[in-house]
């Protein structure tokens, strides 16, 4: 099985290909608006520095938010016109969870700054069991770190692919029509139409 792993959520781009449980190549790079030139390039340069064809990719794991408004709808359309055309399996996981999968602790909370004291938070228990997902200030963010006592995951952690690729196979997959972003809040200009 030879995954494809999407994650363009933040100004940090992640691409890599995944075979079995061996990690084949990861192309990982910090470019802020430059999402729509860089990541379909980076696709290819993957597959082809693994002497492979599109044709050889059977899954596509995409993370889908939230994070960078204009980056995950880029990475999301991407992986789901390659699912599509390619017919194969696509199973999302939000960047709050995908950071979370490989920590052992009765709760991990995972943060996103948001900017102006605000964070995207997600909950989860020692399963990785979603308690929540939401859009949170430094002060309630705190209050949740004082009634659960987590881990801490934040943006500067890097993600574990390997063990985002195993969990994600207990994934059922999705049409990728379905397969939309996550916003845990809208952005300005859109909350204002």
């Amino acid at each position: 099985m030879i995954s494809l792993f999407i994650d363009t959520s933040l100004s940090d781009v992640s691409i890599a290909l995944i075979k079995d449980d061996n990690l084949l190549s990861v192309i990982h790079n910090n470019i802020p608006g430059e999402h729509s030139v860089y990541v379909t390039k980076y696709i290819e340069d993957i597959i082809k520095e693994n002497n492979l064809t599109p044709k050889e990719i059977n899954e596509i794991i995409v993370v889908n938010g939230p994070g960078s408004f204009t980056g995950i709808r880029i990475g999301v359309t991407i992986a789901k016109v390659f699912a599509y055309l390619k017919k194969i399996r696509i199973v999302t996981i939000s960047s709050l969870k995908a950071r979370i999968i490989g920590k052992k602790s009765e709760y991990i909370l995972s943060s996103i700054d948001a900017k102006h004291g605000n964070y995207y938070v997600g909950l989860y228990d020692k399963e990785y069991n979603k308690i929540f997902e939401e859009f949170k200030t430094t002060e309630q963010k705190d209050e949740l770190i004082y009634k659960y006592h987590p881990i801490e995951v934040t943006e500067k952690d890097e993600y574990n692919i390997i063990e985002i690729v195993k969990y994600t196979r207990s994934i059922k997959s999705e049409n990728p029509h379905a397969v939309n972003p996550l916003y845990l809040k809208l952005p300005e200009a859109m909350l204002k139409k």
